[in-house]
């Protein structure tokens, strides 16, 4: 209900308060969300947020030549009203296991933990 009612009170906004953006992907130009309106001032996490609702794969955004932080606030120059972001895809890093439960084929106790970030994996005398 708080998201309907916000999204209401972006409508009402004069169009001259609002910041415009668009996101394209950094690879094929394609546009990948928006034109959205944002209140200024606008961070990352207030983009993401709304992002998020269209997308399950992990991003991040870059504005002009940086990563835009969720505490970031989007820079603007002078009286600029638009926004054009890139979003760069980022690899999910998740494992797969498969075996005998008691071997570690059974990963369904931590499957939240290895289903995205894993960084490195260790071998045991039963698995690889």
């Amino acid at each position: 209900c708080s998201s309907s009612l916000s999204r209401l009170l972006l409508l009402a906004l004069p169009r001259a308060m609002a910041l415009r953006v668009h996101v394209v992907s950094s690879f094929t130009g394609e546009l990948v969300f928006g034109p959205a309106y944002f209140e200024p001032p606008v961070r990352g996490s207030h983009i993401r947020a709304r992002m998020r609702t269209q997308l399950s794969k992990a991003f991040e955004l870059v504005h002009k030549v940086r990563v835009l932080g969720n505490q970031d606030e989007l820079q603007m120059d002078g009286q600029e009203k638009e926004a054009l972001l890139n979003i760069v895809f980022l690899p999910s890093f998740g494992v797969v296991t498969w075996g005998e439960a008691g071997r570690g084929g059974d990963s369904s106790a931590f499957a939240d933990r290895i289903a995205a970030g894993v960084i490195s994996i260790v071998a045991n005398e039963n698995a690889f």
